[in-house]
């Protein structure tokens, strides 16, 4: 049983109102990635949460010398929710496969201004845990 009512299919919304999730996207800034730039390096120190608006990026991590792509994801995913969570050095490397637009929440800029809507925070923090969540389960599903 969720302890609030589902209101969109995107996994950090899920929860919000129209009008709350108005005001978060508000919070987030627009960013353009042109094919082949990287959003992300591996080892980075960066704890902005990302989700693709539209295109597409590629996971990658070197392997025998190369890149290698280990996961494609496009519009409505989230990236860079566990060093948002805990402000880890990032774990892999993000590319755009082609031009992609990305919306980018710094996490100092979102927690402030959160901090004055504790509701909209429980619902955006339950929502993150369940992303959490479902990733764990995913990769304990691949092993």
């Amino acid at each position: 049983m969720n302890v609030f009512a589902l209101q969109s299919d995107h996994p950090l919304f899920r929860y919000l109102t129209d009008d709350e999730r108005t005001r978060v996207e508000r919070l987030g800034e627009l960013r353009h990635i042109p094919e082949g730039d990287y959003l992300i390096r591996a080892r980075d120190h960066d704890s902005t949460l990302f989700t693709v608006e539209g295109g597409h990026l590629d996971i990658v991590v070197p392997r025998d010398g190369a890149e290698m792509t280990v996961a494609t994801v496009g519009p409505g995913d989230v990236i860079g929710e566990v060093s948002f969570i805990d402000d880890s050095p990032r774990t892999v490397s993000v590319k755009a496969g082609e031009a992609t637009i990305v919306r980018a929440w710094d996490k100092r800029t979102l927690a402030e201004a959160l901090a004055f809507e504790p509701q909209v925070m429980a619902k955006f923090a339950v929502a993150m845990c369940e992303l959490l969540v479902e990733r764990l389960r995913d990769n304990a599903r691949r092993v």
